[in-house]
This record gives structure tokens, sequence and C-alpha cells, in this order.
């Protein structure tokens, strides 16, 4: 399990145009995933080549997807995942259908001025990739799970994602801690859903 470099997730993203090419992305590469726990894999092979040579899965697959997997070695496939499921969401937003059917109204609080005013002036110090990243992949990794409010209760989003990520024996990516503290976990989903529209808006 390795980051991939900010450049490599531009690039994969990409070659994927449409929500039908994320989410085949993203099937293949849970294929993969299933596998590699099972039998593990050498950490610098590429992900297009264990998906070709290794599972045979190369005629299954669109170029463009095997493009992208190409720039990808398997230790990096956490981290695709990470980047594909967050796609995924971010294009069923852009289609005005619902991302996360099933996480708790205690999760999507509607933002205020105050919160608005907070979430636009982070946007001027960072481009909020890291982020969203790993706010997505805590959503639907725990905020999902049927049982979420009885474990996740805490007043402030910002201390929640940081214990998350310190639990992953990661460092505090830079652009979590200038995340305003003032934001509560209440407005986790719609907060995330305004820092992607305001990124879409952007072009970034």
């Amino acid at each position: 399990q390795e980051p991939l470099q900010t450049l490599t997730l531009f690039a994969v993203a990409g070659e994927l145009h449409s929500y039908s090419e994320v989410c085949e992305a993203l099937s293949m590469l849970e294929v993969a995933l299933g596998f590699l726990a099972m039998t593990g894999g050498e950490p610098h092979m590429q992900l297009s080549c264990y998906l070709e040579e290794v599972l045979q899965m190369g005629n299954q697959m669109a170029q463009h997807i095997l493009k992208a997997f190409g720039m990808c070695y398997l230790k990096h496939c956490v981290a695709l995942w990470q980047l594909l499921s967050s796609l995924k969401s971010e294009n069923m937003l852009r289609l005005k259908r619902d991302p996360f059917v099933g996480v708790s109204e205690m999760y999507k609080q509607a933002l205020g001025e105050d919160e608005h005013r907070l979430l636009t002036g982070f946007f001027s110090k960072t481009s909020a990739d890291t982020f969203l990243l790993e706010m997505h992949e805590f959503l639907v990794l725990f905020l999902k799970k049927p049982d979420a409010t009885d474990t996740y209760k805490s007043d402030w989003l910002k201390i929640t994602l940081e214990s998350y990520i310190e639990r992953k024996d990661m460092d505090i990516p830079p652009d979590v801690e200038l995340f305003p503290e003032e934001i509560l976990l209440s407005h986790y989903v719609e907060a995330w859903k305004f820092i992607v529209t305001f990124k879409q808006e952007r072009g970034q």
C-alpha cells in the first residue's frame, strides 16, 4: 500500500472520461484486489500486466483502462481504489444522483453561510486533492455502516478524519491540517459535495 503521486492521480483520472468508464475500471480493480488478498503479488509489477498476464483478463478490458492501469503498480492498488471510488461518487453527483444512499441523515445536515465561507477560504490555501480522497474513503467505508451513528458522534469533522488517517499509520496530509476546525461531523456529506462542486466549477 503506497500513495499515488499527484501527477499520476491526474493522469489516471484523465484516461477515464465517463461514469461508465470509471465504474468499469473500479470493477476490474476490485477483482484484482480480491485475488491479491488471497494470493499476494509482486508490489513492483504493473497493474495492467497483472490483469493481462496473471489474471488473463486483457480481452475483457478497454484499452484506455489498461493504459490508465499501466501507470500504476500493485503497491498502488489501495490508493487507486481510493481514487476510483471517489471519481465514481463525483460522477454520480455531476449526474444528479445520490452517491451516499444509506448514510445516516445525522451526517447530511445542510451547510450555513459560515460553513460556506470557511470552506471557500479553505480553497484559497490548498487544492484539497488528498483531503477529498481521505474524506471520501472514510465516508464510504465507515459512515455508510448501519451502526456508524453509535461509533462516530464526535462534534468535529477534522478531528474525526485526522484520527482515522493516524490509525492507518499515515502522516496527516497538509491539506487536512488546513481544513477549518469549525465544520461539524453532521455536515460531512454536504461538505464533501460542496468541495467537489467547487472544484468542478473551477475546472480542477
